[in-house]
Formats: C-alpha cells, sequence, structure tokens
C-alpha cells in the first residue's frame, strides 16, 4: 500500500515536473517567436489572422476538455486544462505584442513581450490597472474578442478545474 502511494506521488511529480517545463517552453517560444521581419502591414494581418487562428484551436480544445468532461464524467488532465489556461495567455499576449510593433499608438504603454503578457493577465484577471490599454480601434477590438473568449472558455475551464478539484477533495 505504501508502495503505490508513494508510486502515485512520483507520478503526479513526473507529470507537473513536465507541465512546469512546458510553461517554460512556452515563455521560450513567446520571447523568441521572430516578429520583426515582417513588414508594417504585413506584420498587422500576420498578428490578427495568427491570433485568431490560435483562439480558434483553443477554443475547440478547450470545448474538447470541457464536454469529456460534463458528456462522459470522466475526470480531466489537470495539467492539460491549466496548459490550455496558460496557452490562452500566451496567444493573445504575442498577438497583443505583433500588433504593437506594428502600428505604434494601438495599445498605449506596451513596449515589450513582457508588457503585452502583463497586459493580457490582467485583462484575463480582469484587474486592468491602466497603465497598458488599447488605445487604437483595432487594439480595442482585440481586447473585445479576448474577453468574449474569456468569459466563455476560461470561465468553462475554470469550472471544470473547481469539479475536478472537488472529486479529488471528495474522493
Amino acid at each position: 500500500m505504501a508502495d503505490e502511494r508513494t508510486r502515485a506521488r512520483r507520478r503526479r511529480r513526473r507529470a507537473w515536473l513536465r507541465h512546469v517545463l512546458g510553461v517554460v517552453g512556452l515563455l521560450v517560444v513567446f520571447y523568441a517567436a521572430p516578429v520583426t521581419g515582417l513588414t508594417l502591414s504585413g506584420r498587422t494581418v500576420v498578428s490578427i489572422l495568427l491570433t485568431l487562428l490560435g483562439v480558434a484551436c483553443l477554443g475547440w480544445a478547450i470545448t474538447g476538455q470541457v464536454r469529456r468532461q460534463l458528456v462522459t464524467g470522466s475526470g480531466a488532465n489537470m495539467q492539460s486544462l491549466v496548459m490550455l489556461l496558460e496557452l490562452v495567455a500566451v496567444v493573445f499576449a504575442l498577438g497583443y505584442y505583433v500588433l504593437a510593433l506594428s502600428t505604434p499608438g494601438q495599445v498605449a504603454g506596451l513596449e515589450t513581450r513582457t508588457d503585452a503578457l502583463y497586459f493580457t493577465l490582467s485583462t484575463v484577471a480582469t484587474v486592468g490597472y491602466g497603465d497598458v490599454h488599447a488605445v487604437g480601434q483595432l487594439a480595442r477590438s482585440l481586447v473585445i474578442v479576448q474577453i468574449v473568449f474569456d468569459a466563455v472558455f476560461v470561465a468553462a475551464l475554470v469550472a471544470v478545474l473547481r469539479v475536478h478539484v472537488r472529486a479529488r477533495a471528495d474522493g
């Protein structure tokens, strides 16, 4: 019995270690993604298209996770759910960063990738400090997309996570 618990603990630790390494990998890709070689108009189009494509893929993945949880009642993989939340932040942050590079003045105070990640996370958390904020119509449109996405998909993911945590605590 003790051996089983030890093995289960090791499996959980390895799963979380893989998750942490995945997050580090996401951040490396986010900070290393080449975005400076595009022309100004091309960069804007690419930014919008890639952001929308990423959002669509994430929406599909989140819907699948929620469906598996609600329809089949199977336990969702917690690391996968959390990784999807982190991917949401990275996709929107990269979109905001490229938008700020291609059309300066769209997002006030956004000059670096860290600024973009900060802006994205403050939008997800609905704290909106105001030091970095959307000014242009294109940036505001992207923020609207993020707010609607967060309200629908991130809220659903959080609900599934809550059910998953409660089930583990009870059982």
